[in-house]
């Protein structure tokens, strides 16, 4: 016969899973409910730039659609500074129930522990992933008059070059640079600029010898004469450039970075409430007016996954740090 401390025992551990079985089962039931009602106020997206940026575009173009869908007010919140992390750190610590998100880059994201000494956030902790937004990928770019018409020929420029230089704008658009740099076995200085504008002004003057711009302001620019265009960062030909060649074509076959933004929740937002914001969002990704929209600016609208999602952004995160490695990026 068991003894009275053997029965008390079995006694305990069986009320302690009934009671977790219990609570899984409720929890479970409350995340069905959440979602089955799921929004009933409006929705707050934080973008962490001003208005009328292109991050700021490309939230509101999913916003205003997804209102239509929703049937609630998806309003902006922009919150700008900290090259977005303040917006970031307000989403993170804001309720996990859906009614606040984030929209902003995946450059922060997955490379912001190479980049900021006191980065407030970790995108695979801090957050839950509800969808990706679009693909931007940049655009290798000399002067307008040039005499150098491939990479192979701006390859062959810099490693004769005692002291070169190049512009970068912004966080991908420097990510860009040292990769290439490292594929290629050529050193360059960097010469950081807070405008993109103010960094081609000085490439086209002979100040900097090359950049990578982002694919939009690279494409607009290039119809204009004020730039030519080398080769393209995606693994496909850019909508608006088609006559550019990729990096891969260009010589470079492990050569592949894109910039992308996406939509985030907070940490432990119920997985039915991310599913059905994953597709809605999906659901205007896949439209031809989404296809028409981002063309437009030379970047395709992305449709996948949370999860899929989620692993793109950790293997982003990889080859950030490749990166950093390569260019001896500290944190700043």
């Amino acid at each position: 016969m068991m003894n009275l401390r053997t029965r008390v025992l079995k006694a305990t551990l069986a009320c302690t899973l009934t009671c977790t079985l219990g609570f899984i089962a409720t929890f479970a039931a409350q995340n069905r409910a959440a979602a089955q009602g799921f929004p009933e106020r409006p929705i707050q997206v934080y973008v962490g730039f001003p208005a009328g940026g292109g991050a700021d575009i490309i939230a509101r173009f999913y916003t205003d659609r997804l209102q239509a869908i929703l049937k609630q007010p998806v309003l902006i919140q922009n919150r700008p500074g900290a090259n977005g992390n303040i917006a970031a750190e307000a989403v993170a610590r804001a309720k996990p129930d859906g009614y606040t998100l984030l929209a902003g880059p995946s450059a922060p994201m997955a490379g912001g522990q190479f980049l900021y000494a006191n980065m407030p956030v970790d995108a695979m902790v801090d957050y839950a992933m509800v969808a990706p937004l679009n693909e931007l990928g940049f655009a290798l770019a000399v002067k307008k008059d040039s005499p150098l018409n491939s990479v192979k020929e701006l390859t062959e420029f810099l490693k004769k070059k005692p002291k070169s230089l190049f512009a970068s704008s912004n966080s991908m658009s420097m990510a860009s640079s040292y990769l290439y740099l490292y594929q290629a076995g050529v050193k360059s200085e960097n010469t950081p600029y807070k405008a993109t504008a103010d960094a081609v002004r000085d490439l086209n003057a002979g100040d900097v010898d090359f950049m990578f711009v982002d694919g939009p302001f690279a494409v607009a620019q290039a119809h204009n004469g004020n730039l030519k265009l080398l080769a393209v960062t995606t693994t496909y030909r850019a909508p608006g450039a088609e006559t550019v060649p990729t990096m891969h074509e260009a010589g470079f076959p492990d050569y592949a970075i894109t910039g992308w933004f996406m939509m985030l929740a907070p940490a432990k937002t119920p997985a039915p409430v991310i599913a059905k914001l994953n597709e809605a969002i999906t659901q205007i990704s896949k439209t031809d007016e989404a296809k028409a929209f981002f063309g437009k600016v030379g970047s395709i609208p992305l449709v996948d996954t949370p999860e899929g999602a989620s692993k793109k952004l950790a293997e982003d995160r990889k080859q950030w740090g490749i990166i950093a490695k390569a260019g001896n990026i500290k944190p700043q």
